[in-house]
C-alpha cells in the first residue's frame, strides 16, 4: 500500500511516521520543506479537550497522547512542551471596568487575557526544528 500525504507540518509529519511504523508506504508532498511553518490550522498546538463532545473527541485525545509519547521514541529536539494556553485580543487602550490586567509580565502593552484555553495537562505544542540535509 503507498499512501500520499499532503502537507508536511506537524500534523502530516506524524501521520506519515505512524503509518511508516505499520510497514505502509508514505510519500509526504510539501510545498516548501517539512515542517517549515504552521498550517494555521493547529499552529502546532495540541489539545486533548478542545473538541469533547464532537465526533473527533476521541481521536483528538489519542492524538495528544501518541504526540506526547513521540519524544521518548525518536532522538532529536521535538519541541514538545506542556503549556498553559491562553486567548487574547489588542486592546490600544483597555477600559479596566471591561478588562482586568493580565497578570503575565510577558505580554506587550495593550494585549488583554480573555480566558484561558487550556492548562498543562490539557495543551502542549510542539515546534519541530529539524536539521537541513547534509
Amino acid at each position: 500500500m503507498r499512501v500520499v500525504i499532503c502537507g508536511g507540518g506537524v500534523i502530516g509529519a506524524c501521520i506519515a511516521y505512524f503509518l511508516s511504523r505499520r510497514g505502509i508506504d508514505v510519500i509526504v508532498v510539501e510545498r516548501a520543506e517539512v515542517a517549515a511553518a504552521a498550517s494555521g490550522k493547529a499552529g502546532g498546538f495540541l489539545a486533548s479537550d478542545w473538541c469533547v463532545g464532537s465526533p473527533l473527541d476521541a481521536l483528538t485525545r489519542r492524538s495528544f497522547d501518541l504526540h506526547a509519547a513521540l519524544p521518548h521514541e525518536i532522538a532529536g529536539d521535538w519541541g514538545y512542551r506542556r503549556m498553559t494556553a491562553y486567548s487574547g485580543i489588542v486592546v490600544p487602550k483597555p477600559d479596566p471596568r471591561r478588562y482586568l490586567p493580565a497578570k503575565l509580565d510577558w505580554l506587550s502593552d495593550g494585549v488583554v487575557i480573555e480566558s484561558q484555553l487550556g492548562t498543562p495537562e490539557t495543551t502542549a505544542i510542539v515546534q519541530l526544528a529539524l536539521s537541513p540535509p547534509p
